[in-house]
């Protein structure tokens, strides 16, 4: 319990977890780590743990108003207040989170993205336009399905993309998704696509580290092309992020080519977030596979809680054909 009050959550789940394997019926035990897991935002594990607790001890109202809490965090304040109904009423705890749930605005399932961009070329090559549109429903914190458009008009020919995607919680602090997509009479984007990846948080805090992978197959004009994309996410503070990945892209032949990205993320202030990044990599936008250098950057801004504006620039020097500075909006809203 020192070792959580102290903000040590780490040291305090391996302590607890030590106990709960000796002694699987102490209550307390399970519900301290319960909070221990809770704090590390590894929700299913604080879940698993309070109803420990109320196996052994139903009425024990910690384990119930930790639930809520799991539920909170979940989004689904009508789970929270659910458990919170099995609480006696002269809890202090118990009532003061349910003002809170009371005042909070109720959390959004939908968000819905919109994006434009537009595209100047070098030498005789026309301008390219692009616009998407994105919709995600989140049944809770962990399950979410989505769907996304996209058009885009290069070299004075239209094609029209759409990607279909599910994502949910394999484990605590493990997530994986699965995704298809296909493309209308194509001209350079792929006639089909399908992909799978996640992430696995090693720790959690303000200094948390994550490993993500993305892996895809896409069959162009010109052949298939695979692409794997290993990666790790690192926290410093909570405020600053550095995203790093290691491209590998097998062509129409089966030659690998390899590069790298890396960005920044940094939140001076709550509203306003800031990103910047620097990549070498082969890439696949002209339907063919190009060695591209880029340098972007942005910043999202958002103007209550539910609609973030963002905006953002890029240039691109490619190996073969034209260099490309794109200039970027987009739009999120959630409700």
């Amino acid at each position: 319990m020192q070792a959580r009050l102290a903000g040590n959550v780490e040291r305090a789940v391996v302590l607890l977890e030590g106990i709960v394997a000796a002694d699987p019926r102490n209550a307390d035990a399970q519900v301290q780590l319960g909070l221990a897991q809770l704090a590390g935002g590894r929700l299913d594990a604080a879940e698993k743990a309070f109803r420990a607790a109320l196996a052994v001890a139903p009425a024990y109202a910690d384990a119930r108003i930790g639930l809520a809490r799991v539920a909170q965090r979940r989004g689904d304040h009508a789970g929270a207040l659910r458990e919170l109904q099995l609480v006696d009423t002269a809890n202090e705890e118990a009532a003061a989170l349910r003002s809170q749930l009371a005042s909070e605005p109720v959390p959004s399932r939908w968000q819905l993205d919109l994006e434009g961009s537009y595209s100047t070329l070098t030498g005789p090559q026309v301008d390219w336009k692009e616009a998407a549109a994105a919709l995600r429903y989140r049944f809770d914190e962990s399950t979410a399905l989505g769907g996304r458009i996209e058009y885009a008009r290069r070299f004075g020919i239209d094609d029209v993309y759409g990607e279909v995607s599910a994502e949910g919680s394999i484990a605590p602090g493990i997530r994986g998704y699965v995704t298809f997509g296909a493309t209308i009479d194509p001209d350079f984007r792929p006639k089909w696509q399908v992909g799978a990846g996640g992430s696995a948080r090693l720790h959690g805090g303000a200094y948390a580290t994550v490993l993500t992978l993305d892996a895809r197959q896409a069959r162009f004009a010109v052949g298939d092309v695979q692409s794997v994309a290993p990666g790790i996410e690192q926290y410093v503070g909570g405020r600053f992020w550095v995203t790093g990945r290691w491209i590998n892209l097998f062509d129409e032949r089966g030659t690998r080519r390899s590069g790298f990205l890396v960005r920044g993320d940094l939140l001076p202030i709550d509203p306003l977030r800031l990103f910047v990044g620097y990549g070498e990599a082969p890439d696949t936008d002209e339907g063919r596979v190009v060695d591209v250098q880029s340098v972007f950057g942005g910043v999202s801004y958002d103007l209550d809680p539910r609609t973030t504006l963002r905006l953002s620039l890029a240039h691109e020097d490619r190996a073969t054909g034209s260099d490309r500075t794109q200039f970027g909006l987009g739009l999120g809203l959630r409700f």
